[in-house]
């Protein structure tokens, strides 16, 4: 459980992170194209890991909403990702109740399979089928 908590405080931590470098990357973009590098991208990554309540401030005051909806969307896969990691306890009807197997009602078609299951000989030829049967047998 511990791991689990862990695993699931980090995995939240990478998602903010993640969420606040995407709803700045825009307008970082908008504001630095006549000098797009590296070194640029590097020192707003760097200032977006070390400073993220005063990048959270910067876009709250412009009204960025790509906050919100970056946000918005890292609960939600969040929330999804910790629903869908949950175990589901199966009840173990076998224990239970003392069944085994699973069972059905049988139809028809298959209670009723006269050809396939039950050779009919008729009586004037039964007695020879006998005869026949205990002969190979000594």
């Amino acid at each position: 459980m511990k791991l689990k908590i862990s695993i699931f405080a980090f995995l939240f931590i990478v998602l903010f992170y993640l969420a606040l470098f995407i709803a700045g990357f825009i307008p970082f973009i908008a504001e630095n194209k006549q000098d797009f590098s590296g070194e640029a991208v590097t020192e707003y990554a760097l200032d977006t890991v070390l400073h993220p309540i005063g990048n959270i401030q910067k876009m709250y005051e412009v009204a960025n909403p790509l906050l919100y909806i970056s946000l918005g969307a890292m609960l939600v896969l969040f929330v999804y990702l910790i629903y869908k990691t949950r175990h589901k306890d199966y009840q173990n009807v076998g224990e239970k109740y003392g069944v085994q197997g699973s069972s059905r009602w049988a139809k028809n078609e298959e209670i009723f399979k006269m050809p396939e299951q039950i050779t009919v000989i008729p009586s004037n030829q039964l007695r020879n089928e006998i005869q026949k049967t205990l002969n190979e047998v000594k």
